[in-house]
């Protein structure tokens, strides 16, 4: 299997995954009608929230947005793959032949410079997976406990 093969198939599978997220966005409707009634049943909602409302927060709460925030830091990460190799090796270039274009283990395609070149992608991958994380979990959403609390009147 050629390289490319194998990046197309890496597309593929991200494809599948957002399906998936995708389809998790488009039950929760459905599902959140489901979690109203249960909790109803057992007494764990009072009569002040009305299934619109649970909706609107369950949809708020416990979307799938974690999942869609990787999945985008994955596609980004996998567009930006081929020119971050570029981007590297044409750099590394540049400092080889600012060093004298001495033959030898400085030059590309030696083990070094594969093995930094590795490096310096996981390492500008890892970083952007920091900041998107970070992003999330700064503005995360309320858990529902506490959205069923405010519309119950008892954090007041």
């Amino acid at each position: 299997m050629g390289y490319l093969t194998f990046y197309a198939m890496m597309f593929v599978a991200l494809g599948l995954w957002g399906i998936w997220i995708l389809m998790k966005w488009r039950e929760l409707p459905a599902f959140s009608k489901a979690v109203y009634e249960s909790m109803r049943e057992k007494k764990l909602l009072s009569d002040r929230i009305s299934q619109e409302d649970f909706k609107e927060i369950f949809i708020r709460t416990e979307a799938p947005l974690a999942a869609s925030y990787r999945w985008g830091a994955a596609l980004v990460s996998l567009l930006a793959l081929p020119l971050l190799i570029m981007g590297f090796n044409n750099l590394w270039d540049f400092m080889w032949r600012l060093g004298g274009s001495v033959p030898g283990p400085m030059e590309r395609g030696y083990m070094f410079n594969v093995f930094m070149t590795f490096l310096f992608v996981m390492g500008a991958v890892v970083l952007f997976l920091y900041a998107v994380t970070s992003h999330y979990y700064r503005n995360a959403p309320p858990s529902l406990k506490s959205e069923i609390r405010r519309l119950e009147g008892k954090d007041e």
